[in-house]
């Protein structure tokens, strides 16, 4: 068996991040520059969540069950997300954390639609 020599989560990324719909422009501002994907329900805090208890430590292990994760998350992976410019994704994260914790994702999908209305991109 092979030690993990990266994250967990960099494995998970790898396979579901080529299902990600990246839109062409930010969704407050409506700029096409320095566009970035933002989950609402960030994938390293759901994959900690799915984990607690499973004793993954080889490679092997979690690429054995990266694609039940996915399919259990869909929702979280690929609809629960925006598109946001450099600056509005700082800003979010400004507000909610490097790394926000689960239980702020409809709050952080509130702060961006309000922020869309300011922007009177609504």
């Amino acid at each position: 068996m092979a030690e993990l020599k990266r994250d967990l989560v960099k494995y998970v990324r790898d396979r579901a991040k080529s299902g990600y719909d990246k839109g062409p422009i930010c969704a407050i501002c409506g700029t096409t520059e320095v566009l970035e994907f933002h989950h609402y329900s960030g994938l390293t805090e759901l994959l900690d969540q799915w984990t607690k208890g499973k004793p993954i430590t080889t490679e092997e292990e979690i690429l054995a069950v990266r694609d039940q994760f996915i399919t259990e998350h869909h929702k979280e992976l690929y609809e629960d997300t925006v598109t946001l410019c450099k600056t509005h994704h700082l800003k979010l994260h400004s507000i909610y954390g490097k790394r926000p914790t689960l239980n702020t994702a409809i709050k952080q999908a509130r702060w961006v639609e309000k922020q869309r209305v300011k922007n009177g991109m609504v």
